[in-house]
């Protein structure tokens, strides 16, 4: 049986541990009052949350439902516990969203305090969405999407990101994604921009990483569960 190669999904969970899992300290660490640098952890975790629905949005609509019309009893054993999870963290992330307007709003300690005890909970319950998604599910969908599923998938899933941070993202997914898995991506681009994109992309997280998280080198590893 060929296999749908599917490296891509663990790439995207790398980018989604590290700068959610990171948020709670770069929240707690802006001091009370000060506006600007609360516009920028906002707008970072903003960005994340929404890439984070649009990706379990699309995993829903173009993976999930598949699967569940193809193999439904090899999903059986996975299904309450993967439906679950997802509800879980969807109402985690309606909180994180409402707790982030109150911190714009008010830019106080206590209202960044409350978000980044929220987001500390999503992240809990992501994480351990994600390793049973990596653990069970992706091998499930080597083998039963199509390698035309999955480039869709890819394709929307990209499309989430805005395209003035199209070198941002492609940097984040560098920074410790499976650099076999980015090459193979990067071949399906024109050459100017297969050339262009891993050292503009390097820069443009260092320096995100930066502003965001202090460092161009934030922490690798973040919530991966052994």
């Amino acid at each position: 049986m060929t296999l749908t190669d599917v490296r891509m999904m663990r790439v995207a969970h790398s980018s989604f541990r590290r700068e959610l899992g990171l948020s709670p300290a770069a929240i707690r660490a802006v001091p009370g009052g000060n506006r600007r640098r609360t516009s920028i952890v906002a707008d970072h975790a903003t960005l994340f949350l929404s890439l984070l629905h649009h990706h379990h949005t699309i995993e829903d609509d173009l993976l999930w439902a598949a699967l569940l019309e193809r193999v439904p009893a090899e999903l059986a054993p996975l299904v309450q516990v993967m439906q679950s999870q997802h509800e879980r963290v969807a109402a985690l992330l309606d909180q994180a969203h409402a707790a982030l307007g109150d911190w714009r709003r008010t830019t106080s300690a206590p209202d960044g305090e409350a978000l980044a005890v929220v987001l500390s909970d999503l992240c809990t319950a992501l994480f351990e969405h994600l390793h049973a998604e990596e653990t069970h599910l992706l091998p499930i969908m080597a083998r039963h999407i199509t390698p035309e599923e999955w480039e869709e998938f890819t394709v929307q899933g990209m499309s989430s990101i805005p395209r003035r941070l199209m070198f941002l993202g492609f940097g984040m997914m560098l920074y410790e994604g499976d650099p076999e898995a980015i090459e193979l991506e990067l071949r399906k681009l024109p050459a100017p921009l297969r050339h262009l994109l891993p050292p503009l992309g390097r820069r443009a997280f260092r320096r995100y990483a930066r502003r965001v998280h202090g460092t161009p080198t934030p922490p690798r590893g973040v919530g991966v569960i052994a």
